[in-house]
């Protein structure tokens, strides 16, 4: 028990940090067979510290690193920096994503993010499909 409890400290986020606002995923096959294929992802979340407490550091979606890029809506001109209560929009690209057999759910990305030296790993998909508004 007392492991179970050493376990769990270990992998909880720190709460309250972000809050997802909406999440999207569009799978792309290029025109050209050499282009590939590959799926976009867009999650608009709510921060609640500022860039100089809570960095962003990883997109993974099964284990594979995404490229991304964070606008700040709240503020466009600031780019990647924000502050508490800013709402940003994370772009992530899997590209070529290796071929599985047709699954009845899709994978989901996870936020890397670190947060007081500590690196945290935020979930997108918490019990609600993919794309739907209204995440807890």
């Amino acid at each position: 028990m007392l492991l179970f409890l050493v376990l769990s400290s270990f992998l909880q986020q720190p709460p309250d940090l972000i809050r997802i606002l909406e999440a999207t995923r569009q799978e792309w096959v290029g025109g050209i067979e050499e282009s590939g294929k590959g799926v976009n992802y867009e999650i608009s979340l709510i921060v609640n510290k500022g860039s100089a407490k809570l960095m962003f550091v990883s997109i993974t979606v099964e284990q594979q690193n995404c490229t991304y890029k964070i606008l700040n809506r709240t503020h466009p001109e600031k780019g990647e920096r924000y502050h508490k209560g800013d709402t940003l929009l994370i772009s992530a690209l899997l590209k070529n994503p290796p071929n599985r057999p047709l699954q009845k759910e899709k994978p989901y990305p996870v936020i890397g993010y670190i947060y007081k030296k500590e690196l945290f790993h935020f979930p997108i998909r918490q019990g609600v499909p993919f794309g739907q508004k209204n995440y807890p």
